[in-house]
């Protein structure tokens, strides 16, 4: 079965026809992006709580399909969604940074991050100048994993 075979059917079982659904694969050297577009009614239920579902989907889609992609990152993207999350990362991320700077004191977000998320936090940290006197570093293991911005010690 062919990755868009798969995902049709996974939308058709959710209850959506074949003309709801579009599905386009972009591929470059290192990933396979997925763009699955769908009413925006629907997406709920295909992205779920934090992302919780897209980022399961897209495991399932990792470990059924990567011989298909030979060895290249599959991403799934459901209506835009990575694009929006990664600016709304990046929003927190100098929403808290400056109240870091405001404040002195340091701030922890509250929700589980998912490895990628936390790396765009750290980039974006990272690359701007104004945070220089900041950290952000990842404390805990597993699902208790929590994200700090702090001033350099």
């Amino acid at each position: 079965m062919e990755l868009i075979t798969f995902l049709s059917q996974l939308c058709e079982h959710c209850g959506l026809s074949e003309d709801q659904v579009k599905i386009k694969i972009i591929e470059n050297d290192e990933k396979a992006e997925v763009k699955l577009d769908i009413p925006e009614e629907d997406s709920g239920i295909f992205i779920g709580y934090h992302g919780d579902s897209i980022d399961s989907i897209q495991r399932v889609l990792r470990v059924i399909f990567q011989a298909e992609f030979e060895g290249k990152r599959v991403v799934l993207n459901i209506n835009g969604y990575r694009e929006k999350r990664e600016e709304r990362l990046k929003d927190l991320t100098s929403l808290a940074a400056n109240s870091v700077l405001e404040t002195k004191k340091e701030y922890a977000f509250n929700s589980f991050l998912p490895a990628h998320e936390r790396y765009i936090i750290h980039s974006t940290l990272a690359e701007d100048k104004d945070f220089s006197a900041l950290e952000s570093v990842s404390e805990g293991v597993g699902r208790n994993r929590k994200l700090v911005i702090r001033l350099r010690k």
